[in-house]
């Protein structure tokens, strides 16, 4: 029994020495967490995968085992690094590496000023201008690099950084709507003919939205006997149904009848125009087969072309100001600008310069005086050298100030009656004096009052001079 005991207690202090030999010097295997090539976008912190350590294939707890890493990764710069793990178990040493790869994944940031594009209908040119950068997050400004190209309805713009990451931004383009097609009257739709004269039918015009003329047969109705006094109609109908009515009256201008009037002559003037007035002031001097003076700016661009018509009916035209700016009188050479340009619109549309004009607000104004001391004085004496006229008036309709239908008829007819030469002063741009005009006329024509057309050589009227 004795000699079992002996042996026993042998054979376990052996097998227990055995055990703790298999339990150090086991085997050990060393394996990488994850793949042992990596990749890390670069400017963020690189995270470690670390090991994982097995003894005879069993996991080992880290408090077990050493673990000393060797790097050299730069978060910040693109390339190729390695990674080494030392282990160190009971004086064992174990090494394994990884390799690391820092990298640019980030696709380049595309901004623009306008997320679409508005473009015109008719012209097909865009209304906004594309202004983009394009900021890389390793190579920073790369818009220089950067394309754009319209493609079906969007303007495209692509950029590839130094690491062919790609971006692409669409901007969508957008048509205008679609403009109505124009059906309307040349000239105006109320016309006066002479009796016996010629009538010519002005005709039409009939464009799609953006201007370009449409072919089509358009249905004419009506005539003009110009051999007997009466009011006609002529109509125009496209084959959508739209009508267009002119309605031409056909007159017997009034005659002089003599009495103490048949001597003066009234030189009627209109300001500040063409304007959306001017076509019926026109209208209403032809019925009555008065002439006038008018005295043009360029305030409303779209009537401008109306000075052509005032020429050719037989009307004087001078210039006003082309602006119709108090800002014209901070100098002599200032006002002389806005003067020749008004003057070149003039030679435009009637052939010639004109040689006489008027200050906007007359020669008398004191506005003036808050832009130049004195600049009225000296720019007509200016003008004088130069060969110009200027005329004021002796009769104000005083429409400008407001004025009523009834008191400008009043202010006219009567005003005539006292005056030397008769020049008035109306505005064809004045709702009230455009359309109290024909009353004007029919009483002034009716008392045999001449009537004339200012030039060079008319009689003036000057106010006196206060600035």
């Amino acid at each position: 029994m004795k000699r079992f005991v002996v042996a026993f207690g042998l054979t376990g202090i052996i097998c227990l020495l055995i055990g703790v030999i298999w339990f150090i010097y086991g085997k050990i295997t060393v394996k990488l967490n994850g793949s042992d090539m990596v990749t890390s976008t670069v400017y963020h912190e690189y995270q470690d995968l670390g090991v994982s350590v097995y003894r005879n294939d069993f996991l080992l707890n880290k408090d077990k085992y050493e673990l000393t890493i060797d790097s050299n990764i730069n978060k910040d710069v693109l390339g190729t690094y390695n990674e080494t793990y030392h282990i160190n178990y009971h004086g064992r040493i174990f090494k394994i590496g990884r390799t690391i790869k820092v990298i640019d994944d980030v696709i380049p940031e595309i901004n623009t000023n306008v997320s679409k594009v508005v473009r015109d209908y008719c012209t097909k040119k865009d209304k906004d201008k594309i202004e983009y950068s394009v900021i890389d997050n390793y190579d920073g400004d790369i818009t220089t690099n950067a394309s754009m190209e319209e493609v079906d309805d969007n303007y495209v713009i692509k950029a590839v950084d130094s690491s062919n990451n790609e971006s692409e931004l669409k901007i969508p383009i957008e048509l205008t709507e679609k403009p109505k097609d124009i059906f309307k009257l040349k000239d105006s739709s109320s016309i006066y003919v002479v009796k016996g004269s010629k009538y010519k039918d002005s005709g039409y015009t009939y464009t799609d939205g953006c201007g370009n003329k449409i072919d089509e047969d358009i249905k004419l109705e009506g005539n003009v006997d110009t051999s007997k006094n009466g009011t006609y109609k002529v109509s125009y109908t496209n084959s959508k149904g739209d009508k267009l009515v002119r309605t031409v009256t056909v007159y017997t201008p009034s005659v002089n009848n003599g009495g103490s009037n048949k001597n003066k002559v009234i030189y009627l003037t209109f300001d500040d125009g063409p304007g959306s007035y001017t076509s019926k002031v026109l209208n209403t001097l032809a019925k009555y087969n008065v002439k006038a003076t008018f005295f043009v700016t360029h305030q409303f661009g779209g009537y401008v072309n109306l000075i052509k018509k005032e020429y050719e009916a037989g009307h004087s035209v001078g210039v006003h100001s082309y602006t119709h700016n108090w800002n014209i009188y901070k100098s002599v050479d200032a006002y002389l600008s806005d003067f020749n340009k008004m003057n070149e619109d003039i030679l435009k549309y009637t052939g010639n310069y004109s040689k006489i004009f008027r200050f906007p607000g007359g020669s008398s104004n004191t506005v003036s005086r808050s832009y130049s001391k004195g600049v009225v004085k000296a720019t007509a004496s200016k003008m004088a050298s130069l060969g110009y006229q200027y005329f004021d008036w002796d009769v104000d309709s005083s429409d400008a100030a407001g004025a009523s239908r009834s008191r400008i008829y009043s202010n006219v007819v009567n005003g005539v009656k006292h005056c030397s030469k008769c020049i008035v002063l109306m505005h064809d741009i004045k709702a009230n004096t455009v359309n109290e005009l024909d009353n004007i006329l029919k009483t002034l024509t009716s008392q045999g009052y001449k009537f004339g057309t200012l030039n060079i050589n008319s009689p003036t009227v000057h106010h006196t001079i206060v600035n």
